[in-house]
């Protein structure tokens, strides 16, 4: 009984991800003669804010992070997931770091024009809708 439910939830929080929930997007596009601080600072700064954004049940505040630069014709350059974090790294300088330490990789691609995408993935939004009671 117990693997049946472990398949059951995956198989909800897999659905709840396809629809979209929990899940925040943007995308910079990258001008050569910005400063790479500035890029870190406005992708920091995002990501503060959609984390403000998302629902903590029983605390659970951990987010999944994913960078990836794309050319002018959308291809995938570099990506990079920062893997399940809490909140609080992107208030110090290890989230900062990890930040421009991915933008050193992606302007290090050949490409004449450069996008930064980022995606965010709540595990306290996907929890909140697990537990949400059914209607009957």
């Amino acid at each position: 009984m117990q693997l049946l439910r472990k398949t059951q939830t995956r198989r909800q929080v897999e659905r709840l991800i396809k629809n979209g929930v929990g899940i925040r997007e943007t995308s910079w596009p990258v001008d050569e003669s910005a400063a790479d601080g500035d890029l870190v600072d406005s992708i920091v700064f995002w990501l503060r804010h959609a984390m403000s954004e998302m629902r903590r049940p029983y605390g659970i505040d951990h987010v999944a992070v994913a960078l990836a630069c794309r050319d002018g014709d959308g291809r995938v350059l570099c990506s990079n997931s920062l893997g399940v974090v809490r909140p609080s790294m992107f208030y110090g300088d290890a989230g900062a770091g990890r930040i421009a330490a991915f933008l050193d990789d992606a302007m290090g691609m050949p490409a004449a024009k450069r996008e930064i995408v980022g995606a965010v993935l709540s595990l306290g939004d996907i929890a909140y809708e697990l537990d949400t009671p059914r209607a009957a």
